[in-house]
Formats: C-alpha cells, structure tokens, sequence
C-alpha cells in the first residue's frame, strides 16, 4: 500500500532536467513546476544541440534520447527525436585555462542566439524564484559534462587523480557561473572506484583500469605502496572465493557489517592500502574541486555524489569525513535492477556471484553472507530472486529504512542530504510509481525535506502525481 504523509513539511525535488533545452523556454514549464511546489532545477547537460551537418565525422546522438521522452521535449522537437550534436554552451574565457593541459571546448559562433535564448530562459526561472544548479558529469566534460562540449581525448585519457581534473572542474565552474550567472550550485557527480563484482560488469572492480600513471604518482605522493593497491584488489577476490557455508556463517558472526565499516578495511592487514588509496584520491578529487570552487565562487553551493552507504567504503567515498568539505551530500537512491548501477541488481550480480565461486553455498546463503557482509538488512518476504518484481512494504521498512537513516546521518542531518532518486537506467528494470510512492514516504517520514529527481524528461503521469503528493507538503 502507499504510504500516507501525515508530516506537515513537503519533500520536494530539485528536478533534474536534460536537453533539449527548449522545454525551459515555455512560461508554462516553470509554472507547471512552481505549481507543484518545485522551486529548484538541476540541469544535467548544460549544452548546446547542433546540427550534424555542421559537424565533420560527427553523427551526434539522438535526442530526446530514449529514456528521455517527455511530452514536453518531444514536443519542442516537432513530434519526433532528432540527432544533435552537443556543444559548449559559451566560449570559452582564456585566462581561466591558462595553466592546464586540457582544451576547453568551444561554442559555435552560429550558436550564440540559442546560447542568449538559454540565458533568458534561465533568467524567466530565476525572477519566479527558482534556484539553478549545474551538473559535473565526474569531472570528465565528455558528452554531458556542465558547461558542455567534447574534450580532445587523443592526447590523454581522463584520470581524477590527474591535478588537471579538479583544476579543469574549478575553471569550468568560473566559467559557466561568468556566462549564467543565474547557476548558484554545482552538484558534482562522483568520481567513484567501481563496486561490481560479476565479471564483464562495466562496473566490475578488477576490469577499472586502475593501474595508470596518474594513480601510481598519486599513490607515490601519499605515501601509499602501488603494488600493495594493486596485490589488495587481487586479493579481494581470492577473499571472496574462500566461503564455505561454515566459514560464511563464522564470517556473518564475527564480521558483521565488515565491508560497510570504514575501520575494518582501514585495519585490515592485506586491504589497508588498496582502501587507503581509494579514500585518498576521492578524498583529494572532491576537496580540492570544492575549494577550488569556493575560493573563486564563495556563493556557489556545492554538493557531491556517491553510491549507498553500504558499498561507499568499496567505492572510496567516506561520507562522514566529506561533511568537512562540502556543503550537502547527494547519495543515490538508486533501487532499479536489471541495468546499469541499480542497486537491487548490484546486490543480485553479488549474490548470484558469491554462490558461483563457493562451492556449496547456494543462493539463500549467499544472500545472507551479503546482508552480514555490507549490513543490510534483508526481509524474508522479499528475497533476492524477487528482485526485479515489485517490492513489498516490508522491504521498505528494512532495507530502504536502513539506508535512508544511514545517508542521512552520515551526511550530517537532513539539511546535508540531497539524494539522488532516480527510476532506471540503460534499459534497466523501472520503478514503479508505487514503488516511488513508498520511496519518498520513507524518505519524509525520516525528515528529509529535498531529493534530486532524475529526470523530469522521463517522467509519466503516474510518476508526476506521486512527486506532487510529496512536494505540496
């Protein structure tokens, strides 16, 4: 059954939007919103669309891109999706590149009017009392990045161990805030060390290519062995080969929550350094973009996102010790399965590969010897094979609740947390509205007052009326 909101405050989202912009240069679009009690926008892809024939050897992509279709953006389309090509959304100021590696892309001098148009939308947003937020896709302003265009990648491959990056992320910032100067946050997107265990995942931990120059240089400066990283990653997986159901269940009663818990992986005599780099190197990634940001842009509120509590040691992130540098927290309340880092998938891949490597543990086991592992509790009514059919209230109340609480007071108070909400991805299993539904009464009824939705371009009617029943309060 849905949850009830007997709370008098509202949870409203910042909604998240991606091109094409032209959903933004309608009134009604901002009225609909405000209408609803959304006051803040979150713009995912501050870019340009262009047309292919203006652009060599570029196809472009096809937008509004499948799981985009929104009525509103296909409309301003003309009925049907079309390619584009994503540009730069301003030209670039020179002095704030001038000591970095990187080449900001540039804008198209044909695109200046749709660039002023994108001005004055915003500007429409601003003087109806919304609050305006860019999107750093990691740091990487590949396709997508805030401040859109494509970086020239024959050169170098990206690294955010490479101190180009958070100075690439700081100039960007500088610039887009010069050139819309009606964004007055960033939402900074990551970065993450891979948490996946299934082999051939694009998220599979050892296929991350982690031993590159920039890590080993970084490792270096910190003090940290490189080797001992690399022989900890290998070693993990041989850790993960060695349960036998006797020695998962004297794992389970020993080493409860052990790969949720920061001290364990810290303390650990063969992980210590592999954890160690990966806390350093997003610790230092994150810090020095926010600083950078803030020494430039004291107005600017910055946020950071990360995966769920339960895997955030794996992935490098340590939420508490980010309350030091940075403004609010934005964990992703990612449950679809099925695609691309939805976590009701992650924990299946998990499960269904714990019981592949370890002779007779079986898949109820493996489950368990996961909940015992990351602390996540688990309810009988709902198992693991269930997973991609709808869930039930039960689960909500356990595993969703446990989350919830954890993100929230590792973020600092509900004040810090602004999760991410998102329905799919990739072609994953959706949420369902019921599911949304549930989602949100949980997240309301531990206090939480805002979330980011991602994204108002795929959003159904069903969808809408569930984010109005929270955001009007």
């Amino acid at each position: 059954m849905p949850r009830s909101n007997p709370l008098k405050q509202a949870l409203r989202p910042v909604m998240c939007l991606r091109p094409p912009n032209d959903i933004m240069f309608e009134e009604s679009f901002w009225d609909e919103l405000a209408g609803a009690g959304v006051n803040e926008i979150a713009l995912q892809w501050l870019c340009l669309l262009d047309d292919p024939a203006n652009h060599k050897r570029e196809a472009g992509n096809i937008y509004p891109q499948p799981e985009d279709n929104h009525p509103r953006g296909l409309a301003s389309l003309g009925g049907k999706p079309l390619a584009r090509v994503p540009t730069a959304a301003f030209h670039p100021t020179p002095e704030f590149y001038k000591d970095l590696n990187w080449e900001p892309p540039t804008m198209p001098l044909h695109l200046s009017s749709q660039s002023e148009q994108l001005s004055s939308a915003l500007d429409m947003g601003k003087s109806k009392g919304f609050t305006i937020y860019a999107v750093d896709d990691k740091g990487y302003f590949l396709h997508g990045g805030f401040g859109s265009g494509t970086l020239d990648l024959n050169k170098r491959t990206p690294s955010f161990t490479d101190p180009d990056m958070p100075a690439m992320t700081v100039a960007r910032a500088r610039d887009t805030a010069k050139h819309f100067p009606q964004v007055t946050g960033l939402f900074l997107d990551g970065p993450d060390f891979k948490w996946e265990i299934k082999p051939g995942h694009r998220d599979d931990l050892w296929v991350e290519p982690i031993d590159t120059p920039e890590n080993r240089d970084f490792a270096s400066k910190n003090g940290i062995v490189f080797q001992k990283v690399l022989d900890g990653r290998e070693y993990f997986k041989e850790f993960l080969h060695e349960f036998t159901p006797d020695y998962a269940r004297k794992f389970s009663a020993h080493f409860q929550g052990a790969l949720a818990d920061h001290d364990w992986w810290r303390n650990h005599s063969k992980f210590a350094n592999w954890y160690l780099f990966k806390q350093a190197a997003v610790e230092w990634s994150v810090s020095s973009s926010y600083q950078g940001v803030k020494k430039h842009l004291p107005h600017i509120q910055v946020g950071n996102s990360s995966r769920l509590p339960f895997v955030e040691a794996l992935t490098g992130h340590n939420s508490v010790r980010k309350q030091n540098y940075i403004d609010f927290q934005q964990p992703k309340q990612y449950w679809w399965s099925g695609g691309v880092a939805g976590f009701r998938g992650t924990i299946v891949n998990w499960v269904n590969t714990l019981a592949d490597w370890n002779n007779g543990l079986d898949t109820e086991q493996a489950a368990n010897l996961f909940g015992s592992m990351f602390n996540y509790p688990m309810p009988a009514n709902y198992p693991v094979s269930h997973y991609s059919l709808e869930a039930t209230d039960e689960w909500f109340d356990t595993s969703i609740h446990d989350q919830t609480a954890k993100m929230i007071s590792n973020s600092g108070g509900q004040e810090h947390c602004l999760p991410w909400v998102g329905l799919e991805h990739f072609g994953s299993n959706w949420l369902t509205a019921s599911e949304l539904d549930r989602l949100l009464g949980e997240m309301h009824s531990q206090g939480a007052t805002r979330y980011c939705y991602f994204i108002y371009n795929s959003m159904e009617p069903e969808i809408w009326d569930v984010i109005q029943k929270y955001s009007r309060g």
